[in-house]
């Protein structure tokens, strides 16, 4: 009898399954998605219900050849590809091209024995409803790209694209833009007395708060220097005295297990990995990691995840490992997650198939990046089961006249899932032991000046995080929306934080006038649940329908609104008309008359730098206007029509200026003052014979001596010095400059690095 043939997504899940199975199956890989809509062409049939037509992914050919020999002969045939909607369209797309009558579909959340040999006992028939929710999703997406693609091409730069949720993503990232730009700093002042108990060691802070005359609910806020002044004026002489202590309990309860979004953002901001990587890293891990004589094992449940459920077997497999090796004090009671209003709880938290596998259990067999990925995983699972973390501190009101200042000291005394999980909050301070109407003695007022600060940029971790709020993707398309956004060359990272391109941001500026519906992020979030309905019954074509309407009639409008004319007039021939073009540097003006008239300027992004002024002369190089522009080291005067002409005008120098000191280098020319690229310096009038230099600020300064050496130069037999210069100390020549041995590796001639 034939044995029944299991085709999963990708080799690694293969040799997992095939460690548990032994030979009683076959199991094979499809390598990922066998059939797509093809790149070259819309291929959804608009006018026919939005029928997509599939073409066979060229590099599978010979996977489905293969496929097809190995489920033949009426062999029966279990498709195991991944728990959510992308596994069931592979599912059923392998059903299709295989031409397979009546295939079993299998699903399993982690990849163990236990977990696979239940989904073994329960197999079910494809859910054509999860397959129909991919289909929307997707065609969804195609619609958009293979429409609005074009359109952008041909108002903004060749090679671009838009989507579906990437555009509101991007817009995100460009109102954060706008926000900051338009921000406006606000003044305050902050007071602080160091105060101590007199004759005590102990000094401790205490913050100005409120006046004792207008209650406990009012507040000092003092704007300006003059406020600080005045206050200070009021506390001389004051006697500072405790009015009250209040002794306060504080308990933080871990974190729950990790989602989709969270494990990307903590793996972001904790480990410093983009989302994508996070995500191979944890496919790795699902899919199964060789463990030496135990052979390849899952090591994590499925990584595509909205819910915080735990499973009832996993829950106490953790809690008993907690009991017995951290004790029962670190125990926490049961607890039961909620989720959030739009998550699906198809599957359960991200966590060990194994709570008791630790993270130096498996070390020597995980690559670095792996293991990181696994404890942090690990970590916050068995966090999510402990006690509660305790803060014991106590709060003193203390008055001087009529201010009050406020002290607190908060310590740690029971450090609960802390003992697994790292703390954020380390910042501890104590006080002393204080009494009601004690006097205490002041040590000095500190004022300090702060200024309220714009909105941060987001970084990968807070968009996801952003997205996630507002109901725009789902975890299985959070990496891609980061990804994609950067790869289009619409935002770009620095130092870690998320900022818009030029590019991202005329991109963005015609999707918020002409396609609102697109960028409205509500929109996007109602959208979204519509497609999720698709999965409990609703039918897609409607859906699809409902979008691509209103997508026509957006871009017919942004057609007509969007001319090619901007109704400006050409400031170089005087006859055309300022019309949008593109090109691979990005978006600009040019005139209608082109190629008669080649005028051109760039299109700068709302908030940017004012347009180059145009000056009255012209580019000897092309007759165009020249153009006073801003570049790396400040401003110069260019041609229009950059980067067709690249002729820039360069400035006279000015003429060195004597300043009656003799070089201390060579002892026979003088010094002048010359202009450089980084500003005003000294140098010798007989350079390049003399190359001395040195900043005007350090004119005059004696320089280090230099120590001679017990030792000759090997070029010129003269004695061998140690100077001291920017990189530490070296050995040269005593004869340097005319000298310029030896030449020490990795260094100037003439010196050798010690």
């Amino acid at each position: 009898m034939a044995i029944p043939l299991i085709i999963v997504e990708s080799p690694a899940k293969a040799r997992t399954l095939k460690r548990f199975l032994g030979d009683r199956y076959d199991v094979r890989a499809s390598m990922g998605h066998v059939r797509d809509l093809p790149e070259k062409e819309l291929s959804v049939d608009v006018d026919r219900g939005f029928l997509p037509h599939y073409e066979v992914v060229e590099s599978r050919r010979k996977t489905i050849g293969e496929l097809r020999q190995a489920s033949g002969r009426q062999k029966e045939v279990i498709l195991a590809s991944d728990p959510d909607r992308e596994g069931e369209a592979i599912a059923w797309h392998l059903t299709e091209v295989l031409r397979l009558k009546d295939p079993k579909r299998i699903e399993f959340h982690e990849i163990t024995p236990e977990a696979v040999r239940r989904a073994l006992e329960s197999p079910r028939g494809l859910d054509m409803q999860l397959v129909n929710a991919q289909q929307a999703r997707r065609i969804l997406d195609r619609l958009v790209g293979y429409r609005l693609s074009p359109f952008l091409w041909s108002k903004v730069q060749k090679g671009i694209g838009a989507g579906r949720v990437q555009s509101v993503a991007l817009r995100l990232v460009v109102d954060r833009e706008e926000e900051i730009r338009a921000f406006i700093a606000v003044e305050s002042w902050t007071l602080d007395a160091l105060l101590s108990k007199p004759g005590d060691d102990l000094q401790f802070k205490a913050r100005l708060t409120r006046r004792l005359s207008e209650g406990e609910k009012s507040k000092v806020e003092i704007g300006e220097r003059a406020g600080v002044d005045a206050v200070l004026s009021e506390l001389e002489g004051s006697q500072y005295r405790v009015l009250g202590i209040e002794a306060k309990r504080r308990t933080k309860s871990a974190p729950p297990p990790y989602i989709t979004s969270t494990l990307q953002q903590d793996a972001s901001s904790r480990l410093r990995f983009p989302p994508k990587k996070t995500m191979r890293l944890a496919q790795n891990l699902y899919e199964g990691v060789e463990l030496g004589a135990g052979g390849s094992t899952g090591l994590i449940t499925y990584m595509r995840t909205d819910s915080t459920r735990v499973a009832e077997d996993a829950d106490s497999r953790v809690r008993g490992w907690i009991r017995s090796q951290l004790g029962a004090d670190y125990l926490g009671r049961p607890r039961t997650e909620k989720s959030r209003a739009n998550a699906q709880d198809a599957h359960e938290a991200i966590r060990p198939t194994d709570p008791t596998r630790r993270p130096e259990d498996v070390r020597e067999f995980l690559t670095s990046d792996q293991h990181r990925v696994y404890e942090l995983i690990w970590r916050r699972f068995v966090a999510s089961r402990m006690s509660d973390a305790v803060y014991s501190g106590n709060q003193a009101d203390i008055a001087a006249g009529d201010l009050v200042f406020r002290a607190s000291g908060v310590v740690l005394t029971f450090d609960g899932f802390y003992r697994v999980w790292e703390r954020d909050d380390r910042d501890e301070s104590q006080l002393p032991e204080l009494e009601a109407g004690q006097l205490l003695e002041l040590h000095g007022l500190e004022p300090e000046q702060h200024f309220t600060q714009p909105p941060p940029r987001y970084s990968e971790a807070t968009l996801i995080k952003e997205l996630e709020e507002r109901g725009i993707g789902r975890p299985s398309t959070y990496a891609t929306i980061v990804t994609v956004i950067q790869d289009h060359g619409y935002v770009e990272q620095r130092e870690r934080r998320l900022h818009p391109t030029q590019l991202g941001e005329a991109v963005n500026r015609i999707m918020v006038d002409h396609f609102k519906e697109i960028v409205d992020d509500k929109y996007t979030a109602d959208m979204e649940e519509r497609l999720d309905q698709i999965e409990q019954g609703g039918e897609w074509q409607p859906v699809v329908g409902s979008f691509y309407g209103p997508l026509e009639r957006m871009l017919s409008a942004a057609e007509e609104a969007i001319p090619a004319e901007t109704g400006q007039e050409c400031p170089e021939c005087h006859q055309g008309q300022l019309i949008l073009k593109a090109s691979r540097f990005g978006p600009f003006k040019g005139c209608s008359r082109y190629p008669k008239c080649r005028y051109r300027e760039a299109v700068l992004p709302s908030g940017a730098a004012a347009q180059p002024q145009v000056l009255e002369d012209k580019c000897p190089d092309c007759g165009r206007p020249l153009q006073v522009r801003k570049g790396r080291y400040g401003e110069f005067v260019g041609c229009s029509g950059y980067p067709e002409c690249k002729y820039i005008r360069r400035e006279e120098k000015a003429e060195p200026k004597p300043t009656g000191q003799t070089c201390p280098q060579c002892g026979k020319h003088e010094l002048v003052e010359r202009q450089g690229r980084y500003g005003t310096f000294l140098g010798c009038s007989g350079y390049p014979e003399c190359n001395y230099r040195v900043n005007p600020k350090q004119a005059g300064k004696p320089r280090a001596e230099a120590k001679q050496l017990d030792e000759a130069c090997p070029v010129c037999g003269k004695p061998m010095v140690l100077r001291r210069g920017r990189y530490g100390s070296f050995k040269s020549c005593s004869d340097y400059p005319r000298c310029k041995g030896p030449k020490g590796a990795g260094t100037k001639a003439g010196a050798a690095r010690v």
